[in-house]
């Protein structure tokens, strides 16, 4: 297994999925494809973003947790949602659990290279 970590514009983002900022997903290959913003010009942050895309998906992997349910439970929240909130987040969410400790590690990341938390999640925000 390989992990392909690209940075492409925001716009490529939105073809799959609709979601802005990243995306994920494994190709049939095996290979863990993972697609971050080219909008967050700042690497610490396009990092931390890739590492969180990268650990929710090897969790998910590891967990039983297929893209098929994360995409098609992204897609139904997303039509319900005009406000900027993570369908991660969500009780209902297949990869609840998976997304919450990703999340930890991207916090982790961005402390340690000094990215501030509340400007990184503004910017994502505006994505």
């Amino acid at each position: 297994m390989n992990i392909h970590i690209l940075t492409v514009p925001n716009e490529e983002i939105k073809v799959r999925k609709g979601f802005t900022g990243a995306d994920w997903w494994w190709d049939d290959a095996g290979d863990l494809q993972v697609r971050v913003a080219a909008e967050l010009t700042d690497w610490r942050e396009a990092m931390a973003l890739a590492m969180h895309e990268s650990a929710e998906a090897l969790m998910c992997k590891h967990n039983g947790v297929t893209v098929g349910q994360v995409d098609e439970f992204d897609a139904k929240f997303k039509d319900g949602h005009e406000i900027d909130v993570n369908a991660g987040d969500e009780s209902d969410s297949p990869y609840k659990l998976e997304h919450t400790y990703a999340t930890a590690i991207e916090r982790v990341l961005t402390g340690v290279l000094g990215v501030d938390w509340k400007e990184y999640d503004t910017r994502l925000g505006k994505l």
